[in-house]
């Protein structure tokens, strides 16, 4: 299979395993949201609440992997507080510097933490 083909399949299945996280952090942090819940707050718990079905899904479905799950594991945690990082200074920049809508600045925040996400395992999580 050529580079791109096999980088087209991982891209998909990336994209499918995360529609699934995304109903369900952007839910809770919407939820959360519109129940007064700080942004900031709302946002870590949405993502917190992917954390887990994430690194299943990407070990699973989207690399495919066989690596050892203890190894495997550390390395997405840490590729996730890295990305998680940039979603937070996206959301806060977003917010108090750009003064966006709540709502729009979650979304801008979630699409630097896939970005960076994507390229972390798959370089370095699940090699």
């Amino acid at each position: 299979m050529s580079n791109w083909r096999r980088e087209s399949a991982y891209l998909g299945r990336y994209a499918g395993s995360g529609l699934l996280n995304t109903i369900i952090g952007f839910s809770a942090i919407f939820l959360l949201t519109a129940f007064g819940v700080s942004p900031f707050l709302a946002n870590i718990s949405g993502y917190l609440l992917g954390l887990v079905s994430g690194f299943l899904l990407s070990k699973k479905l989207v690399f495919r992997s066989e690596g050892k799950i203890r190894t495997e594991g550390f390395r997405y945690l840490a590729a996730f507080l890295i990305c998680f990082l940039l979603n937070f200074l996206v959301l806060h920049l977003s917010l108090d510097t750009l003064h966006l809508n709540a709502m729009l600045a979650q979304l801008l925040a979630a699409a630097a933490y896939a970005s960076l996400m994507y390229v972390l395992t798959r370089i370095l999580v699940f090699r």
